[in-house]
């Protein structure tokens, strides 16, 4: 049998499967090439998405360092002081009811209101002070200036403004009972007399309004005040008047 060299048509069997093992191991070489590059790219794509993910975990770090930087030093600048939950009007004795502690950022004012830490059960309010307001070391005392007298009176709903509560401070203003009217006439006894200014209501029943009666109120009155006032109980209508 003859084989042929290729040049007169006809190809050797053994130089075929040259070519053809030749032709496998390039395209397998290819091939293995082609996968290691994809495996490459993989990487470095991980690698990419590693890195950014390293650097954004990096910055959460550093923003919780710093959150926790700016809110200790916020904490640092806190100081506790004395609030007051209900209106504190003068001449009052601070209960434990009446106050509460806060917690507030006073860098330079806090020498001017009372140390949290320090209790002022006990003491007198000298100088009003609203509910919800921080109380100034100036508006209480351990001794009152003055002693006040309770005095109690009832007076009809009509004749006492909305929103009278236990610390409002008030002037009490009378008619005399026997003011009549004449006519072209001016009536001395029909004119109001103010009886009490700046006096401060202690406490209030309205328990009695229930049954149709007249709201009782118990009034701090400075004791030369006291024996005029309950004098003219008797003979004069009481109207309180607030002040705002």
């Amino acid at each position: 049998m003859r084989f042929s060299d290729g040049r007169n048509g006809y190809s050797s069997p053994m130089k075929n499967r040259k070519v053809e093992i030749e032709e496998d191991r390039l395209h397998s070489r290819t091939t293995t090439e082609n996968t290691m590059l994809k495996l490459k790219r993989h990487r470095s794509g991980l690698r990419k998405s590693i890195d950014i993910r390293m650097l954004l975990g990096g910055l959460l770090i550093v923003a919780s360092f710093i959150s926790a930087y700016v809110i200790s030093q916020s904490t640092s600048r806190m100081v506790t002081v004395w609030s007051a939950d209900v209106d504190l009007a003068p001449g009052e004795v601070i209960e434990e009811s009446d106050i509460s502690v806060a917690r507030v950022a006073l860098v330079d004012k806090a020498e001017y209101y009372l140390d949290g830490g320090r209790s002022i059960v006990g003491t007198h309010v000298i100088r009003q002070v609203k509910a919800s307001e921080l109380i100034p070391a100036f508006a209480v005392a351990e001794n009152p200036p003055t002693i006040l007298k309770k005095v109690p009176i009832s007076l009809n709903l009509l004749r006492i403004p909305d929103g009278i509560t236990s610390g409002v401070v008030v002037d009490v203003y009378g008619v005399s009972r026997n003011a009549y009217a004449v006519a072209g006439q001016e009536n001395e006894k029909a004119k109001s007399k103010l009886f009490l200014s700046d006096v401060v209501v202690d406490s209030i029943n309205r328990e009695a309004t229930k049954l149709g009666g007249d709201i009782g109120l118990t009034l701090l009155v400075p004791p030369e005040e006291v024996a005029r006032f309950i004098a003219s109980i008797a003979e004069y209508d009481f109207i309180l008047v607030r002040n705002t």
